[in-house]
């Protein structure tokens, strides 16, 4: 595939205009249609709903594919939704082999499961879940009752493989006119947290989500269940990937989560609109149960902690209201929404000679106001991340304007050779590097 066909075909996909990649490479002959061009069409097809195709398409590269983690994932999905459980199951675990850091292959996973676990009638019996002791969720009960709310409803779970989580349902009252969802067992296990936070009784957590009070509490349908449902999967996170949650953390989900909203991920924040001391529940043995709140959240919101950092996103959100709203306005300003100075239709791929990352950071005074690059410096960025570590000025902003995180964006270094191709001879500098521009308007090295 040329570089310009897939510079077209991603960027589709960001703009999730799926069903023009499929028209794309239904006018390839059939010599292009390697496995790269059949890998961006089964993902078009997926996000389109067409899994029947999509399957076709990817069990005809099945030998390529093999050992392709997004293979074995975007397969998995496609019989996900056919409702083809144990197929799928089958292959989000083939994906996990492959890449166990992947958030979205254990949640699916876990998804199958129980799936699976409905269509069998498996019995309580088959299972040995980690519980609170008797003793333990007396005083938990106790807890929600007395900081929280009271409870006169409970979901409680019928089959628990791993650890037994019920929902205690505190109803709208006089000080809380709000549905507060709380989860009842998740704190049974202890979670694993990282050396450094070992001991400072971090291992132990509940959940809690707040709904407006004309939700319809008792609906099975997706458009409404899909709160207790996500209670369940982040309560049982933490044992299927040996990992921990707390304050600032997020969990993604790969779509919204219903129809009648664009929400799609959530954050683990701290209990506001509480009593002193809702977040602390102190068992017998002086062990502490931590109770966090979370909070859905849009994609672009999740993206702006990926390139941001957790306490930008916090400051960020800081004020939102803690009940959730299906449509409430999102806290990031979309970079689709800003007004570039080079309309993206008219970027063209600039840049050959590159093999790394593409990702970088510009601020808004080069992307929006058209400015050229004054300043320039190259950092060692975090390994795990798509980032070549460039990062772009035009060497007016204020300070001020710099620490607004929206006065900043990730974008494609092919996309800003396009605003300044007077930087693509630079980019190879190492890391330390920085380039000014003099007053004669050529770009100076300089040593950070």
């Amino acid at each position: 595939m040329d570089k310009e066909t897939l510079y077209k075909l991603n960027k589709w996909h960001e703009e999730d205009e799926f069903q023009k990649i499929v028209d794309e490479i239904s006018l390839m002959v059939e010599e292009e249609m390697d496995y790269d061009v059949i890998s961006h069409l089964v993902r078009a097809l997926n996000n389109l709903k067409r899994y029947e195709e999509a399957i076709e398409k990817l069990l005809s590269v099945e030998e390529e594919g093999k050992n392709d983690f997004y293979w074995h994932f975007e397969l998995g999905y496609a019989y996900y939704y056919l409702e083809r459980f144990d197929e799928a199951k089958y292959e989000f675990e083939a994906a996990w082999e492959l890449d166990q850091n992947d958030e979205d292959t254990m949640r699916f996973i876990g998804f199958c499961k129980e799936k699976l676990q409905e269509a069998a009638g498996l019995k309580q019996e088959n299972f040995d879940p980690e519980l609170y002791t008797e003793e333990q969720l007396k005083v938990v009960e106790r807890h929600i009752e007395r900081r929280i709310g009271h409870y006169g409803r409970v979901f409680h779970e019928i089959v628990s493989p791993d650890i037994h989580v019920d929902i205690a349902i505190v109803d709208p009252d006089s000080d809380h006119n709000y549905y507060t969802l709380v989860t009842m067992g998740m704190g049974a296990h202890r979670m694993t947290v990282p050396p450094n936070f070992e001991g400072e009784n971090f291992d132990r957590a509940e959940l809690v989500i707040c709904l407006p009070p004309d939700w319809p509490i008792n609906s099975n349908s997706d458009m409404w269940f899909w709160p207790v449902k996500w209670l369940k999967v982040m309560a049982r996170l933490p044992g299927e990937q040996n990992t921990w949650l707390a304050w600032g953390h997020t969990v993604s989900n790969n779509e919204p989560f219903a129809e009648n909203t664009k929400l799609s991920g959530m954050i683990v924040s701290n209990m506001t609109d509480f009593d002193e001391g809702a977040d602390k529940c102190i068992l017998p043995n002086g062990e502490c149960i931590n109770f966090y709140q979370i909070i859905p959240l849009y994609r672009e919101e999740i993206e702006f902690k990926v390139s941001h950092s957790k306490d930008e996103l916090i400051h960020m959100l800081d004020g939102i209201d803690p009940v959730v709203d299906l449509n409430r306005p999102s806290q990031c300003i979309s970079e689709s929404k800003k007004k570039f100075a080079i309309p993206s239709e008219d970027i063209k791929p600039v840049l050959s000679d590159w093999y790394g990352p593409l990702g970088c950071k510009a601020t808004d005074r080069i992307m929006v106001d058209g400015e050229k690059i004054g300043y320039m410096y190259r950092e060692e960025p975090d390994p795990e991340m798509p980032d070549s570590g460039w990062r772009f000025l035009a060497g007016d902003e204020s300070d001020e304007y710099l620490n607004d995180p929206l006065n900043i964006g990730i974008y494609s270094l092919n996309t800003i050779c396009n605003y300044d191709p007077d930087i693509i001879p630079l980019l190879h500098a190492p890391y330390g590097t920085a380039y000014f521009r003099d007053e004669t308007g050529k770009l100076r090295k300089r040593t950070i």
